[in-house]
């Protein structure tokens, strides 16, 4: 049995790895999150953490490597979430003594309630449902965004449109190509100088009536999630 809850991601993306930390936390977790098998021993050697959920592909060690010195050498949970999909790399992931191989790209809902079950195993108890949940709700009737206060974030039609693509995708990041299709823009420098306004505009309404960091995050390369818990209504 385990005594705390606390998380570490070993992940080298570090949007994924910032997306993940984020949801996660804004659903309860305690997690700290690392991009390389250093980093994670520098962590473990100055905090308890209770699982760990670990990319194979990692730039020092594999962390096939790191899931099997994480069994051998502590009572930590281990989750391997990584793209490699063979029955041949989910074997060797659970030989090593992974509790739960999921494959990217995960929804990050789907995460959270892997660590749920499995802390509440370790640990022998029960999780208790949070009081106040950060949640955020789309209300699509009335075209506004609803912090997890309750405070409401009025949208435009293109913000609408924008926002619920992102809240259908749960956490998971969708292209800038989808999202100029969404918004019936064309895919030129013209269409994705607007949409980068309007996604400048958005942010700044949700951080003025929020008063925090605003969950519209970039991924490198990709495109954009909705890096919290959100609800359609």
């Amino acid at each position: 049995m385990i005594e705390d809850g606390r998380v570490i991601i070993v992940e080298d993306d570090i949007d994924l790895r910032d997306s993940l930390v984020e949801f996660l936390t804004l659903d309860g977790h305690r997690v700290v999150g690392v991009g390389s098998c250093l980093e994670f021993y520098r962590a473990i050697s100055e905090s308890h953490y209770s699982i760990a959920v670990i990319d194979v592909g990692l730039p020092d060690q594999s962390g096939f490597v790191l899931a099997e010195y994480i069994r051998k050498n502590t009572s930590m949970g281990v989750i391997i979430l990584t793209a490699r999909n063979s029955v041949d790399d989910r074997l060797r992931g659970y030989d090593t003594g992974a509790d739960q191989y999921l494959v990217k790209p995960v929804e990050c809902r789907e995460l959270a309630a892997v660590l749920t079950n499995l802390k509440s195993r370790l640990m022998g108890v029960h999780p208790a449902t949070p009081s106040h949940p950060c949640i955020w709700q789309l209300d699509r009737r009335m075209w506004r965004l609803l912090t997890p206060k309750g405070d409401p974030v009025p949208l435009t039609p293109k913000e609408m449109h924008f926002i619920t693509c992102l809240a259908e995708a749960a956490c998971n990041p969708v292209s800038r190509g989808a999202l100029l299709t969404a918004l019936n823009y064309r895919d030129d420098e013209y269409a994705r100088r607007a949409m980068d306004s309007l996604i400048r505009r958005l942010r700044r309404k949700i951080e003025t009536v929020s008063g925090k960091p605003q969950p519209v995050k970039t991924i490198h390369n990709i495109g954009y999630c909705f890096s919290a818990p959100i609800t359609i209504l």
